[in-house]
């Protein structure tokens, strides 16, 4: 069954980014919505209906929108820095992602150089682009832009 769905990119996307083990995002087929659930929320007995009403339905009406593990993101910045030409920024980016904080001083660093940050940004927008439609193909969901 092929499951015909209006939503919008930059949503599936942002859930994609988003997503965690801490915060998990739902396509409900039916409506398009994108609805998160917040583990600590879930976990302190908050949102029951809304729980229910995805487990009851998951994988029938709710699809889990994956997200891109924190590992993954980490192997990004490094294959990123292997292709950086400019040996001052490839040393700053190699010091930036030591250690806690890395996703947040590798982006304050790529913040200086824009032609270098919008070639970051295309990298991790192609991945994620990539990652999503898969997940759609395995899920026989055909999306419409909402």
């Amino acid at each position: 069954m092929t499951y015909h769905v209006r939503v919008r990119w930059d949503e599936l996307h942002r859930a994609y980014e988003q997503g965690s083990h801490e915060a998990r995002y739902f396509l409900d087929v039916q409506t398009g919505e994108i609805v998160p659930v917040f583990v600590d929320i879930v976990e302190r007995g908050g949102n029951p209906d809304d729980v229910k009403r995805i487990a009851a339905a998951v994988n029938v009406r709710f699809f889990l929108i994956p997200h891109k593990p924190s590992h993954e993101g980490y192997a990004e910045m490094e294959e990123f820095i292997g292709s950086v030409k400019e040996r001052h920024l490839k040393e700053q980016l190699v010091e930036a992602i030591e250690g806690k904080g890395a996703f947040r001083r590798f982006r304050d660093v790529l913040a200086g150089y824009p032609a270098e940050e919008e070639r970051w940004k295309e990298l991790k927008n192609e991945r994620a682009n990539s990652a999503i439609e898969t997940w759609l193909r395995e899920n026989d969901i055909d999306i419409g832009e909402g």
